[in-house]
Parts: C-alpha cells; sequence; structure tokens
C-alpha cells in the first residue's frame, strides 16, 4: 500500500466512495488443559476465537478512523473520571502485569474482601447495532453520521467475510497462501469466479441486528464505545461503597467488602442486561481474600489477567506456565529432529541450541551504554515480579522453567556429541 494512497484514503469524500471488500475469517484456537471435577482426569479443551483481517487498503482507513473514535474517547474517560477504569485496547504505558498488580495491592489492603471476576459471553458477537449507532453519534456530537463514518460503521456492522480454510482448500488461491511473499491473493472479481463463498455477518443472517468482526483495528475502539455508559454506573456505583472497578475488554474485575459482595453482583448483573449482553456464569468467579487466614490456600486463589492471587503473594497463572513448558519441550524437540534429519541426508549432525537458549533464558546484553533483556519469558516474569510488592514466586516460576531448558538442552547437546 503507497503513502499516496494512505493520505488520499483519509479524505471523507474518499472513504465515502471507498468499496471495502470482504474480511478474511479464521478461528484463532486455544488449547487449555483442565482437571474434570468429577473423574478428576486433565483433558483437552479447545477454545474458538472468531478473528477476521481486512485488506491493507481497508486496515488502512479503519486504523485512522480507530485513531479519531479513541481520541474522543480518551477525552470523555477523563471527563467522566473513569480513564484509570478502562485498561483494554488504550495506550496507558503499562502492561497486564501493572494492572494485576495494581488489583493485587488493593486486595491486601483491603484485606479481607472479596474479588469478583465477570465474563460477557460473545462479547464482540452481541453488541446491538442500534445502542452502537446511537453512542457513536452522541460521541461525534452530530444528529446523523456523516457519509463517511456511516459508510465505515455499514462495513462493520454488516460485514461480509471468506473462509481462510476455503481458500486454502482450493486448488490454485491454495498454494499461493503457502509463499512467503504472495502480494494480493485474488481481487473480488476472480474470487467470484474461482466460487469463493461471501459470508454475512452470521447475527444478520439469523435476523438479530448485532455484532461486530473481533480483529479489526477498530473493532476494539467501537466495543469500548459501546461500554461507556456501562463503565461510568459501574465505576460510579463501586465508588459508592468503596470497590475496585476495573473492565479490560470482556472481562470485568471488583473488588469489594464481603457484605457487599452479592448486592454488587446483582447491580453488575443488571446493568450488563441493560445493555443487552449477558454474563457466563460458569465464568464468574468469586473468591475470598483475607491475607489474615491461619490457613493461606484454603479456598480457590482468584486469577485476573495471567496471574494468580494468592494471600501469600502472586504467581503466574498455571495454565500460561504450564504453555510455556509445553513450548520449551516442543522446541528442543524439533531441534532434536532437525539434527537427526541432517545426519540421515549425510550433513552435519550438530545439534543448534543457540536459538533455544535465547528463547528460554534471561539473557542481558549491551546496546551502546544502555544495558538490555531480551524479550522473552523469561524477562517478562521478571518485569512482573517486579511490578508486584512479593514477586518471589514468580521467580521461582520462571527459575525452574529456565532450568528444566538448560537440562534438556544440555541432554541433547551430549547425546550428539558421543
Amino acid at each position: 500500500m503507497s503513502e499516496a494512497f494512505a493520505l488520499k484514503a483519509m479524505r471523507p469524500a474518499e472513504v465515502s466512495r471507498h468499496a471495502f471488500s470482504p474480511l478474511l475469517h479464521y478461528n484463532q484456537t486455544k488449547i487449555n488443559y483442565k482437571k474434570n471435577a468429577e473423574t478428576g482426569v486433565r483433558e483437552i479443551v479447545r477454545k474458538f476465537r472468531p478473528i477476521s483481517y481486512p485488506s491493507h487498503r481497508d486496515a488502512c482507513i479503519l486504523a485512522y478512523y480507530a485513531h479519531i473514535l479513541s481520541r474522543a474517547l480518551d477525552v470523555v474517560y477523563k471527563g467522566k473520571n473513569i480513564s484509570n477504569n478502562v485498561i483494554a485496547y488504550r495506550p496507558l504505558g503499562q502492561a497486564n502485569y501493572h494492572f494485576a498488580a495494581e488489583a493485587m495491592s488493593f486486595a491486601q489492603a483491603h484485606s479481607p474482601a472479596t474479588i469478583l471476576a465477570f465474563d460477557i459471553s460473545s462479547f464482540f458477537n452481541n453488541l446491538d447495532h442500534f445502542f452502537l449507532k446511537q453512542r457513536l453519534k452522541s460521541l461525534l456530537g452530530v444528529g446523523e453520521l456523516s457519509d463517511d463514518w456511516y459508510k465505515v460503521f455499514r462495513f462493520i456492522t454488516n460485514y461480509h467475510y471468506v473462509e481462510l480454510e476455503e481458500l486454502k482448500a482450493h486448488p490454485m488461491l491454495g498454494p499461493q497462501l503457502k509463499k512467503e511473499k504472495c502480494g494480493p491473493i485474488a481481487n473480488l472479481k476472480e474470487l467470484k469466479k474461482e466460487g469463493i463463498a461471501f459470508h454475512r455477518n452470521p447475527e444478520l443472517r439469523e435476523g438479530r441486528r448485532r455484532g461486530i468482526p473481533q480483529g479489526t483495528p477498530i473493532s476494539a475502539a467501537l466495543s469500548n464505545l459501546y461500554m461507556l455508559q456501562f463503565d461510568e454506573a459501574a465505576k460510579n456505583y463501586c465508588d459508592e461503597i468503596h470497590a475496585f472497578y476495573r473492565r479490560y475488554s470482556d472481562d470485568i474485575l471488583i473488588i469489594c467488602k464481603p457484605e457487599d459482595a452479592s448486592e454488587l453482583e446483582t447491580k453488575i448483573l443488571n446493568l450488563i442486561a441493560g445493555e443487552k449482553l449477558e454474563i457466563a456464569p460458569s465464568k464468574t468467579e468469586k473468591t475470598l481474600f483475607d491475607k489474615g487466614r491461619l490457613s493461606p490456600r484454603a479456598s480457590k486463589a482468584a486469577q485476573y489477567l495471567g496471574f494468580t492471587f494468592n494471600e501469600s503473594g502472586p504467581s503466574i497463572r498455571g495454565s500460561s506456565l504450564a504453555r510455556q513448558w509445553r513450548k520449551m519441550r516442543r522446541a528442543i524437540r524439533h531441534a532434536e529432529k532437525s539434527a537427526l534429519i541432517r545426519q540421515t541426508k549425510g550433513c552435519s549432525g550438530k545439534i543448534y541450541t543457540k536459538k533455544l537458549y535465547k528463547r528460554f533464558n534471561y539473557i542481558k546484553f549491551y546496546q551502546g551504554d544502555t544495558l538490555c533483556t531480551l524479550k522473552n519469558f523469561a524477562s517478562y516474569g521478571r518485569r512482573s515480579a517486579k511490578a508486584f510488592e512479593q514477586g518471589e514466586q514468580i521467580c521461582r516460576q520462571v527459575r525452574r522453567l529456565e532450568r528444566a531448558a538448560r537440562r534438556e538442552i544440555a541432554k541433547i547437546k551430549t547425546n550428539f556429541s558421543t
């Protein structure tokens, strides 16, 4: 995409005439291992998240309008004093561990406390189009959307998409996707000629005027706009009872006095219902945080943004850590397999471990006169530990993974040197 197009595309008249292309859709798969409460056996649980990507030119336009929208939202957040409560999709200069550490600090300072964690069901798929349009007009201060804003709104609500799996299965288009640098795969006329189906927003197909795609540059800003009234009402209610309120996309966290928990839960459920959304009952968690108990691990620990809150201190969530262990073992096996293949072909059977060391160990280096660290899970863990007041357990978790990685690397190097 040229700079000339980018400059031209920002003009409202051009946007109002722009022909948006279908989105490219696929399901992002996340594998978790959970223990069955009845049998005690670990089971594989697959979570699918629908992701839709626009074309480069469409993304350029959407990113520009998302920027306008986000700046306007920031002004409103400051005016309503909720800027610190909405923490997703905003350049606040902080990482997830900073937000988690802030919540942990509040729970410790106000112990005993109840930690309430809510998850909105199918968040992006259930955003009501009428509510969204009314709030967009209100934010922009207009009675009706201008032609360019309406074109953007129309595209993001009445969107169409092609399935990535259908493109991969196509005899002509599939091989092009495998190329590292293939440029545009096909234009609309070619897609139609090759019989590629254009799917409509599934909610509209069912007669429900709701849902926006997840993955476009403007989706995040629109979701924050949609939740503006909820954020204000929830924050004001929490302030009245001296509770802690944060929303990270579809995850809502509240820390309150134990005696306020039931009434507060009812209030949040009613506010969410007023937004034509629902809380997933199976994902709602209520945890007592009491650092004064004789048995600090007597109850289930609370989880937030990849961390677990125990009265004895924070730790990286078990599923997140287990994922890193699986990645480490998979990378070791891949390196060993590659060396074996080279041996069978008569090439050098040398095992290459430099990348493995860099990927799974804490490495410091100088860039000029500045001491830097390599960005990987090991450095992320240490930054997380530093953000919390009690990060010793996080450091132990990370160092255990590093030691295991070094042992496995040393083992395969020994095997191939003998």
